[in-house]
């Protein structure tokens, strides 16, 4: 099976954006975005497949008072 050259740019296109997309969703799941982006750029709708599938990371704990603006007097 030969793919029409006209096509490889629009595929190119598509898998840039997808990985793109997920490195965004990655970030509103507590997940690194540029590991997602990168993963997601070599191994296509399957990465973005386990980012869906995944459930959410935990937000790290802080300190608290960490970032605090209030006064310590």
């Amino acid at each position: 099976m030969q793919i029409d050259a006209s096509i490889t740019p629009a595929i190119s296109a598509l898998w840039l954006t997808v990985a793109i997309l997920a490195g965004g969703y990655a970030r509103t799941r507590n997940r690194s975005a540029w590991w997602w982006f990168l993963l997601t750029l070599f191994l296509g709708p399957i990465a973005a497949f386990l980012l869906v599938t995944w459930p959410p990371r935990e937000p790290a704990m802080t300190r608290p008072g960490a970032g605090s603006t209030a006064d310590a007097d």
